[in-house]
């Protein structure tokens, strides 16, 4: 995740990680060197240690969020 490519820029990366979830309204956005910030609409759900997270775990954020608002 944190693998950095000029010509594609941080924010593309961060956008194919989130995969079909992007469309649901998420947004993942690199917070410094460290750091990247998860949000729904514009709540902030998590932030994770880019060079720790993968994808799944991100994924895993996502899906349990929306869990959460049809249990509502």
């Amino acid at each position: 995740m944190a693998v950095y490519s000029k010509e594609l820029g941080v924010q593309s990366i961060c956008n194919a990680a989130l995969g079909d979830y992007r469309y649901k309204g998420f947004r993942l956005v690199e917070d410094g060197d460290h750091f990247l910030r998860l949000y729904c609409q514009d709540g902030l759900l998590e932030v994770f240690n880019q060079t720790m997270v993968t994808i799944p775990r991100i994924h895993e954020t996502c899906h349990r969020y929306l869990e959460s608002l049809d249990a509502s």
